[in-house]
């Protein structure tokens, strides 16, 4: 009659084991909803990056009206006045991510520049988006038009940039291989 008794429940190893698994199925579905929600805000901003000023350049071709952009880097909006300066439309940009603009060899808080009658930009310039980790993941160049009368938007991907940081954006810029745009791909 001397028996040993079952147990009814997991042994402490069978306990591990399970936490374990659970454990990494929850970090993976975690990295994976993480990068997921970066790729959106990614996308999210070029595209409010890119319709915005593509929008108002033709609005100002069309009317012949200036428009005055002030693009908040901090504050993560873009606000859009008419010349007597009230405003027109607000846009907020993904907050998780950062955004540099590089213009006249400086990094700007507030960038402002005006769409010309002729559907122009008053300054060519370059935006750069973060990713949630604050490596470059995208740049935006604006080209002021001289000879077509069509604004010049060009958006390149990082295709295998590397060290690239919010912090060291503006000596990258203006190096070799940022001019020369090495490791990006133009998006279609």
């Amino acid at each position: 009659m001397n028996k040993i008794k079952k147990t009814k429940g997991l042994t402490f190893l069978e306990t591990i084991a399970t936490l374990a698994i659970i454990s990494g199925v929850s970090l993976f579905l975690f990295v994976k909803i993480s990068n997921d929600s970066e790729r959106k805000d990614l996308e999210k901003s070029r595209r409010i990056f890119q319709e915005i000023f593509f929008r108002y350049s033709r609005k100002s071709f069309y009317e012949k009206k200036v428009f005055k952009i002030e693009i908040h880097l901090v504050d993560k909006k873009i606000i859009i006045k008419n010349f007597s300066k009230e405003i027109l439309e607000e846009t907020n940009l993904p907050n998780r991510l950062k955004y540099e603009i590089i213009y006249a060899n400086m990094r700007h808080r507030i960038f402002n520049l005006d769409t010309t009658k002729d559907g122009n930009l008053s300054k060519a310039f370059t935006i750069y988006n973060f990713g949630y980790k604050g490596d470059v993941q995208n740049r935006i160049a604006y080209y002021t038009f001289q000879k077509e009368k069509i604004l010049k938007i060009n958006t390149y991907l990082n295709q295998n940039v590397k060290n690239i940081t919010y912090e060291n954006i503006l000596n990258y810029h203006y190096s070799t291989e940022g001019q020369n745009r090495i490791g990006w791909i133009e998006e279609d």
